[in-house]
């Protein structure tokens, strides 16, 4: 076997790949404690060079237009291409780094999103990501919208009395969206009320109990059972399409 088919069936290897991209994410993960951090940044930027040549030699192997039409292939190079800035790496710890080149060494950890590429039937997966997105937008619009008429209200009844969580409606709106995620669900009320009359405070509880129910147990519920039945109505429609066909299979060799 000559040299050019050894690196063309190297870096055409998705196996191989794989485990480049599994070791350099690991490099990173372990440089981001500053142990041996030259070391691992001269490593971290070897990987760089090297996913380089990866895209240059499947470019120069299958030619521009067929490897650019495989989606994947372009997820890679735009990864590629967005990770090339961290190579300045090298030169920040020369004495020539500015705050610029300092900057660019996060863009390196975008080099661990090629991992997506290698999930068992990804493409399936997302596929069924977007069309649970299209199912659930209407109510999920709809649970947004209730968001930010709880979150003015709250805003205009509560303002004064607790600044730091309705102070303005951008606050409001992160205090109640806490407040369905339950997160601080009894907090919440319990600092109103204790800047508020008895009666006021006790009210106060029984509403929020009665928002948290309705945007946190019952909304969010909602949004998340439509969204994973859809994907699961995906894959069942799948199912059953090939029982049909094999059906259709079979009632032919009865006949035969």
């Amino acid at each position: 076997m000559s040299e050019k088919s050894i690196i063309r069936s190297f870096f055409t290897n998705d196996k191989i790949m794989l485990i480049l991209v599994v070791i350099n994410t690991i490099t990173i993960f372990i440089g981001g404690y500053g142990i041996a951090a030259t070391v691992f940044l001269w490593i971290d930027s070897f990987f760089t060079l090297l996913f380089l040549f990866e895209a240059l030699v499947k470019i120069r192997v299958y030619g521009w237009k067929e490897y650019w039409k495989e989606g994947w292939n372009r997820f890679d190079f735009i990864i590629t291409l967005v990770a090339i800035p961290s190579l300045m790496n090298i030169f920040a710890d020369t004495g020539v780094a500015t705050n610029v080149l300092l900057s660019l060494r996060s863009l390196r950890i975008f080099k661990s999103f090629r991992l997506l590429k290698f999930i068992p039937d990804i493409n399936g997966l997302l596929k069924g990501i977007g069309l649970a997105m299209k199912a659930s937008l209407i109510v999920t619009i709809a649970f947004v919208v209730l968001l930010l008429i709880i979150s003015i209200l709250s805003s205009t009844l509560f303002g004064r009395i607790a600044p730091d969580l309705f102070g303005d409606p951008g606050v409001s709106l992160f205090t109640i969206f806490r407040l369905f995620t339950g997160d601080g669900w009894s907090e919440i009320p319990t600092q109103i009320a204790e800047n508020s009359t008895e009666l006021t405070g006790r009210i106060v509880r029984i509403v929020f109990a009665i928002l948290f129910f309705v945007g946190g147990i019952l909304g969010l519920s909602l949004v998340n059972s439509i969204f994973v039945d859809a994907m699961a109505g995906d894959n069942n429609e799948e199912v059953l399409h090939k029982l049909e066909e094999l059906e259709k299979k079979l009632d032919s060799l009865k006949k035969d």
